[in-house]
């Protein structure tokens, strides 16, 4: 309950990266290397396709992405769609995974982005990543960005940054997703959890289906210009069949001042809508009504659990909510109560969402060595037994990997550069920044 209160090388075809990929160290244990590695065997949609096209799907697949701000158009096969009521054809500017096993890991989310420019806007035609019955995908340190028509004052325009559909079991980390309306739309028919990740929008733009976690996560409301108008964070539209649906806990709101006393926290799109706000901060305070009507749409429960403002101060939830107009536009009181007890705030601990699955715990990331160097120019360092990967940082750029506790510098390097060395987790999602050593060693 305290957590809810408080806050490869270029090689010449695929299967060879596989069969590279994992490998024993000099003691015998087994360790991973990237399976792909951006942009050294290819760009991001290669990548992704190269996970697709993989012959042995239950093994884990690791994408690596080096820190740089990668425009991508998107796979370009044609793709229908209406506009102003007219049905046209148009090169799509979706990247699509529809493999499992796979983890998509960044160098940073504050260096690494990838960003589409979608030029007609709608839920089906303008992910950046859609995730389509990819089961088990680990994604850590990105931003994936659906920029549309790379125009500034599109703030009412749909441009959905992550897609998720029938995917179960998926783990998002330091995953930084940015658009204006529908910004992510959620796994419909599975399961995520999302932990310390940014989400950024206007309107709706938590989006969609499922039982998604959000734990520890910022969510950040994004102007929409002149006139006033209010953002909304979430559409739920869960499954009637679920128990859970949206969980906020121990969550982060900020964001344009404009937005101060006028924001909604959610409104109930279609289904069944759940969503539950616990020890959420709240450096801006939504409108006091705190949820918004949408279609007609009743919620299954749209609740809070001491929110707190800028002053960790709880609000209150007296005026919120309670009374929504049906299809037939008739007024209705809901039967939930808008503030959890402490009793029903308990039932959304992870363990409770998601029984026999723990994703806290696949999320840990190693903790680094402590280098030292050799006047010969080897760093090295005693072995992380839970480390799957060395990652090596030459003036804190991730330059080699290696499997093996030791790291010879290349002739040549100039003298003053700085090395350290960050660790890889099971999934491939490196942990900080050993300390650092000067090469060469005098």
């Amino acid at each position: 309950m305290q957590k809810l209160l408080y806050i490869f090388i270029i090689c010449c075809s695929f299967s060879f990266l596989q069969t590279k990929a994992q490998t024993p160290d000099s003691l015998g244990r087994i360790r991973y290397k990237y399976d792909f590695v951006v942009p050294t065997n290819g760009n991001f949609i290669d990548a992704i396709h190269a996970a697709n096209n993989r012959k042995d799907k239950k093994k884990r697949f690791r994408i690596f992405i080096k820190s740089s701000m990668y425009r991508i158009k998107g796979e370009g096969n044609p793709i229908k769609i209406t506009e102003n009521g007219k049905v046209i054809e148009i090169p799509s500017p979706m990247t699509v995974l529809t493999a499992p096993n796979t983890s998509i890991c960044g160098e940073g989310w504050k260096h690494t982005q990838i960003e589409s420019m979608p030029m007609h806007e709608g839920i089906s035609c303008t992910s950046t990543l859609f995730l389509n019955g990819a089961d088990s995908t680990y994604i850590q340190d990105i931003e994936l960005w659906s920029n549309y028509r790379n125009d500034p004052n599109a703030f009412a325009n749909r441009a959905v940054a992550l897609n998720e559909k029938n995917c179960k079991g998926n783990i998002f980390k330091n995953l930084s997703l940015m658009s204006n309306q529908d910004t992510y739309y959620t796994n419909d028919g599975g399961t995520t959890y999302l932990e310390d990740c940014t989400i950024k929008g206007t309107v709706d733009f938590i989006c969609g289906g499922g039982t998604i976690y959000f734990n520890r996560c910022d969510i950040e409301l994004r102007t929409r210009g002149g006139g006033g108008k209010r953002d909304v964070i979430c559409a739920p539209a869960t499954e009637a069949f679920r128990e859970y649906g949206y969980v906020f806990n121990g969550c982060h709101i900020y964001g344009a001042s404009e937005q101060a006393g006028r924001y909604m926290l959610g409104r109930p799109w279609k289904n069944a809508p759940r969503a539950v706000f616990l020890g959420t901060l709240m450096d801006l305070l939504p409108d006091s009504t705190g949820w918004s009507e949408m279609h007609g749409t009743l919620p299954r429960l749209f609740s809070e659990y001491e929110s707190m403002d800028a002053d960790f101060q709880l609000v209150s939830t007296q005026a919120r909510r309670t009374q929504y107009k049906d299809t037939n536009n008739i007024s209705t009181t809901v039967r939930y109560d808008t503030h959890l007890s402490v009793q029903d705030a308990e039932k959304y601990d992870i363990n409770r969402v998601f029984p026999g699955w723990h994703p806290e715990q696949k999320t840990v990331l190693v903790e680094p060595p402590v280098l030292k160097i050799r006047n010969r120019g080897e760093i090295y360092w005693d072995d992380i037994p839970e480390a799957c990967l060395y990652a090596i940082c030459k003036n804190r750029d991730v330059v080699a990997f290696t499997t093996e506790p030791h790291y010879k510098v290349p002739k040549g390097t100039p003298e003053g550069s700085c090395y350290s060395v960050r660790c890889a987790n099971f999934y491939g999602g490196l942990g900080e920044r050993s300390n650092e050593v000067v090469y060469p060693n005098r």
